[in-house]
Parts: structure tokens; sequence; C-alpha cells
């Protein structure tokens, strides 16, 4: 009975890691992959929100925030505005931004809100998952803080 015991454990636990490292291979997403199809190409804001703040955007929205991520780590683009630049750093599905440089121009209707709100934003991102045509970015809460959709360049 006393050799038994050892064997069965053994089994079991045998069993039980290759479940748990299956579970861990097949339902992750490939990241590296995924970014890949990210980077070159010109995505359009379609929902932005900022503590309190919701903005939606259509194609046909006269101020398109938008932003175009380098295979390099550079990411530039349109925060409703201003054009702005920087950099970001991308490991897995965690994402974040350098602080951003922009352009100064005075904008009108609304634009200002906008574009201080996406500034904000930026600065609250961690994650980030690719989807439906939509690269979204997530707070470190998981909260979507941002919605782009793309266009090809």
């Amino acid at each position: 009975m006393h050799t038994t015991k050892p064997i069965m454990f053994s089994a079991v636990a045998m069993t039980g890691a290759l479940l748990l490292s299956a579970c861990n291979t097949t339902g992750q997403m490939n990241t590296a992959d995924d970014w890949k199809n990210v980077t070159g190409k010109d995505w359009h804001l379609t929902m932005l929100s900022d503590g309190g703040q919701t903005f939606t955007f259509r194609p046909t929205s006269p101020m398109q925030p938008s932003a175009v991520f380098s295979e390099d780590g550079k990411v530039n683009g349109s925060s409703g505005c201003n054009s702005y630049f920087g950099t970001y750093d991308q490991d897995g599905n965690q994402l974040t931004f350098s602080p951003l440089g922009a352009t100064r121009k005075m904008c009108l209707n609304g634009a200002m809100a906008i574009e201080a709100a996406f500034n904000s934003a930026t600065t609250q991102v961690t994650h980030w998952k690719l989807g439906n045509n939509q690269l979204v970015l997530i707070d470190r809460d998981g909260k979507t803080i941002m919605t782009f959709t793309t266009k090809a360049l």
C-alpha cells in the first residue's frame, strides 16, 4: 500500500501539470504577431474616456485624433488639433507612452478639451488588445480608455 501512494500522487501531479501548461499556452494570444498588425497603420480614434468625460468620433468628425505606431518604438499623430510625437514601450500586452511632445496651435470648437483628454489618457495607458479591426487601450484598472480603428497606410 505504501508503494502505490507515491506512484498515484506522481501520476496525479503530472496530469495536473500537463493540464495547467495546456491551458496556459492555448488560451494566450500571440502578442508579438498581434503587435505587428498594429505598427505601420493609421489608427483613428473612435472613443476616448478620461474620467467623467467620454468622447466618440465618427470617420466624418471634423476633429479626428489618430496614432501611428512605428516598429522602432515611435508614435505620432493628431490629438484632434495639434500634431504629437513621442515613444512607446510595448511588451506582450503591456503598453506605455513616453511624455508626448506636440505643436502648440490654438484650436476652437471644443478641440482643446479633446486634446487635453487625449493627452491625459495616454499617460494612463498600461495595456492593449487587438480585435475586430480595433485597437483598444486600457488603464491599470482594466477600463477601456481609448479605442481606435484602422485604415492601412
